[in-house]
């Protein structure tokens, strides 16, 4: 009796768990991105305009996190609680377009 419980269990227990978590985890994964308008070095801030259309002025953390950057530049980024940019990546450019 306890094997046939046992084996029940195994066959049902998979069944019910959840067959989207790797793409929940990978959407959870993507980072913000835009394109760089404006990058103020003395106020500490970059604008980025969104693939919406959108642009903001986000403050940035630290001055390293804005060397090597220039308007224009595609990047994605990862804001704290405050909304501030903790860190920015920049993508490659594709020489196609």
């Amino acid at each position: 009796m306890r094997l046939l419980l046992l084996f029940l269990v195994v066959l049902v227990i998979p069944s019910t768990m959840p067959t989207n978590i790797a793409a929940a985890t990978s959407a959870e994964a993507a980072l913000p991105g835009g394109t760089i308008v404006a990058i103020d070095q003395e106020r500490l801030t970059l604008t980025i305009l969104f693939p919406t259309g959108e642009s903001r002025a986000l403050p940035v953390r630290e001055a390293r996190l804005l060397h090597g950057l220039a308007v224009g530049d595609h990047v994605i980024f990862e804001l704290n609680d405050e909304h501030t940019l903790i860190k920015i990546a920049k993508l490659p450019t594709d020489p196609a377009n």
